[in-house]
């Protein structure tokens, strides 16, 4: 029941478009535009944490509003493996990444593997205690068109 639940939850928020994930290109074209950072969570259908993420914590987080001042996109691994794979590097999924500007520069962080609420929130409302992206990880916005 309670899978069920969480479903129809994101479900909803899906359907709502601004409020809950948007497609990728939507939200970059977004972000770039510069009023929102760009929220990314990059999953798979064959990945139960990823499923557990899509069907627990990020369901409970949006209904907190809690990514409204993100622009928020899901990246489906198996769909959207090019994209996917340039967003992720070398690590595995789920992964959340988070692009900022700062000082006029993109900053790339992220947190790789199942995540708890209280953890998504600590990422994104204290961007000083995560770690950014590594030397191989580009920092910038990957464009869809690329």
């Amino acid at each position: 029941m309670r899978i069920i639940l969480a479903w129809l939850m994101l479900s909803t928020t899906v359907a709502l478009g601004a409020d809950g994930p948007m497609d990728y290109k939507t939200a970059y074209q977004k972000a770039q535009e510069g009023d929102k950072p760009l929220l990314i969570l990059v999953t798979a259908t064959w990945c139960p944490p990823c499923q557990s993420m899509k069907l627990t914590t990020i369901p409970e987080l949006l209904s907190k509003d809690a990514f409204k001042e993100f622009h928020y996109a899901t990246v489906d691994f198996d769909t959207e493996s090019e994209l996917a794979k340039k967003l992720i590097g070398d690590r595995g999924v789920p992964q959340l990444i988070l692009f900022q500007k700062v000082d006029g520069e993109w900053n790339r962080r992220y947190l790789a593997g199942y995540q708890t609420v209280a953890r998504v929130e600590s990422f994104i409302l204290e961007p000083d205690i995560l770690r950014t992206a590594d030397a191989k990880a580009a920092a910038t916005i990957t464009s869809v068109d690329k």
